[in-house]
């Protein structure tokens, strides 16, 4: 990424321009790493994808460029941006998903409460369902009671993370739709 820096901290003129290479640091999409790079910088989407102005009160402002990205990280990126806005306007977002670069099938990413509200209520449902099972099982009777419970367990923790989640997901739909654009996709369906 190429940051051209107009002003110093104090808001005096000061010119420059520096590159910043990303590297995957964590487990996270190299998006994600990008976004705790850029998030400190304040980052504004411009008009034109990939670019964005910035205003870092340690470091000054300006604006920078997106290069040498693969295009679903750019896009990414600039859906965090937008997420960033969003947040920055309507408060911090509660209990998100990290955005892990590899296992998603393996963790639950969506970010969606009415997902999670789906999601808790199959696994309470299947929680209950093994208890039903255990009088027609000669063994493994304490397996299916720890399997129930677990998911009884799952279910409830996934339907508290979409309670505490709903009212900031509806304000943040609200803001994004009147502010124009499309939706990023953490607030969409999944």
């Amino acid at each position: 990424m190429r940051i051209f820096q107009t002003h110093s901290a104090t808001g005096v003129p000061d010119a420059g321009e520096f590159v910043v290479v990303m590297h995957h640091r964590t487990m996270n999409t190299l998006g994600s790493d990008t976004m705790d790079f850029l998030r400190p910088m304040k980052p504004t989407q411009t008009e034109h994808p990939g670019v964005f102005l910035y205003n870092d009160p340690t470091r000054g402002s300006g604006w920078l460029r997106l290069e040498r990205f693969l295009n679903s990280d750019a896009e990414r990126i600039q859906e965090l941006v937008r997420m960033e806005e969003i947040s920055r306007a309507i408060g911090s977002e509660p209990l998100k998903n990290p955005d892990i670069a590899f296992g998603n099938a393996l963790a639950m990413r969506t970010n969606n409460p009415w997902v999670m509200f789906a999601v808790a209520a199959f696994a309470v449902i299947a929680g209950v369902g093994t208890f039903t099972a255990i009088p027609r099982v000669d063994s493994g009777a304490t397996a299916l009671v720890v399997m129930g419970i677990i998911l009884i367990l799952a279910g409830i923790g996934a339907a508290i993370s979409g309670a505490i989640r709903l009212p900031w997901w509806r304000k943040a739909r609200k803001y994004a739709r009147e502010n124009g654009g499309t939706l990023p996709s953490d607030l969409t369906g999944l």
